[in-house]
């Protein structure tokens, strides 16, 4: 999760940056994103990890217990 965090945050701010050459108002985009590390260091929270964690790769898989404990045993 915490790759994806920086993965993300990371890529929104070079957006940002980047598309502030041609306007101003974009770089508002990273100034938004540091803004969210600097609270998220202050709180210890991470709002951008619940949002992450809501997609459907990051949602744990529904797991058969017979098959699981069948495997640990032969």
């Amino acid at each position: 999760m915490d790759r994806q965090v920086r993965l993300a945050a990371g890529s929104l701010v070079l957006t940002g940056l980047i598309a502030g050459r041609h306007r101003n108002a974009a770089r508002w985009l990273s100034a938004g994103v540091a803004g969210g590390l600097v609270f998220s260091a202050l709180t210890n929270t991470c709002g951008m990890a619940k949002i992450l964690a809501k997609l459907p790769h990051n949602r744990p898989k529904a797991t058969d217990l017979k098959n699981t404990l069948a495997g640990l045993t032969g």
